[in-house]
């Protein structure tokens, strides 16, 4: 994984009597101690991601949630949808966004999210609005990341 970072094992799991090893599960242990007393590792941030859900964008890992916890600060924004793709030989970043149908003016809305995308994970993605209800809905566990 990246510096810093490691994949846990997880030991919880009361209906499973077998250890797991690799769930795929990516965190940021932290060495100081919890201020309830207890003596578990403390997971900054909790759970950042799946190492099967990473992929490689001009050399910066980037992980789907990464994406949406910077996508779902801004309140405008209904549904979203991220490709990636080869372009001259190096891999490119393309997030696809639907504003809700509120009479919110989403002027700026692609160089905002741009730049906070670049503040937070270190790319410039190119950031394209569509109109409400352009982008699929999923019942439950939705797609919005796709690899081109």
């Amino acid at each position: 994984g990246a510096e810093g970072e490691m994949v846990i094992t997880n030991l919880g799991r009361i209906c499973s009597p077998v250890i797991r090893y690799r769930t795929g599960d990516l965190i940021h242990p932290s060495s100081r101690s919890c201020a309830c007393g207890r003596p578990f590792s403390l997971l900054e941030g909790g759970v950042i991601g799946r190492a099967d859900d990473m992929i490689v964008v001009r050399g910066v890992n980037v992980f789907p949630s990464a994406i949406e916890n910077v996508i779902r600060e801004f309140p405008e924004v209904e549904e979203y949808r991220v490709e990636t793709f080869e372009r001259q030989a190096m891999r490119e970043l393309k997030i696809i966004v639907e504003p809700g149908d509120q009479q919110n003016s989403t002027v700026g809305l692609a160089e905002q999210i741009a730049a906070l995308i670049r503040q937070r994970i270190g790319l410039r993605p190119e950031v394209e609005i569509v109109a409400p209800g352009s982008l699929p809905r999923f019942e439950l566990k939705a797609r919005r990341f796709f690899k081109l």
